[in-house]
């Protein structure tokens, strides 16, 4: 964190242990399906701690697995309002803006996602299916799904597939071809 701190990239404050135990406990309700109690819990938490974003990104992804896209977004972006380098924020937005059919906008989350962590592999993997099925962009889907499988933490086979799927689509070689001259 403090080198966050020295390269001007806002950090959010500490939580209160206390808060951090409600935190945890709204996300456990999340998780276990309990999506009333876990609402509950992130709202008090956002409005108790007004500069923290983790609440109300969760209350955005609540609202998008119960299908509310439009108040979805407009809850991640007000997260997005109180930290502008949440870059799972600004993931979740271009989900939630992919499934709006706005794929432009998603285009550009998933774009910012991953210029504040270039290591966020979700947020690539999504850009490169965004540009692959979305907005038929295959030498861009190629480049994201690459880095994809650079920064992700274990092999995926079907990524590796859709990346020699895209390389014959596009009449790119195969890297071992490349690398054996």
């Amino acid at each position: 964190m403090a080198a966050e701190a020295a390269a001007g990239v806002p950090v959010e404050p500490v939580l209160p242990p206390e808060a951090v135990q409600q935190f945890e406990r709204a996300v456990t309700a999340m998780s276990s399906g309990d999506l009333a109690a876990a609402e509950q819990g992130f709202r008090a938490l956002a409005t108790a701690y007004p500069s923290y974003s983790g609440p109300l990104l969760n209350l955005g992804i609540l609202h998008a697995k119960a299908g509310k896209l439009e108040e979805a977004e407009k809850v991640i972006r007000d997260a997005i309002a109180r930290n502008g380098n949440n870059a799972a924020a600004f993931n979740q937005l271009g989900i939630v803006q992919r499934k709006l059919g706005k794929f432009q906008d998603a285009s550009d989350a998933y774009t910012r996602a991953v210029q504040i962590d270039p290591n966020y592999s979700l947020a690539w993997l999504n850009l490169g299916v965004l540009c692959d099925l979305y907005l038929q962009e295959p030498q861009r889907a190629l480049e994201a799904y690459e880095r994809y499988l650079a920064t992700a933490s274990a092999p995926d086979a079907k990524v590796n597939g859709w990346v020699t799927e895209l390389k014959k689509r596009i009449g790119a070689e195969p890297r071992s071809a490349q690398t054996a001259e």
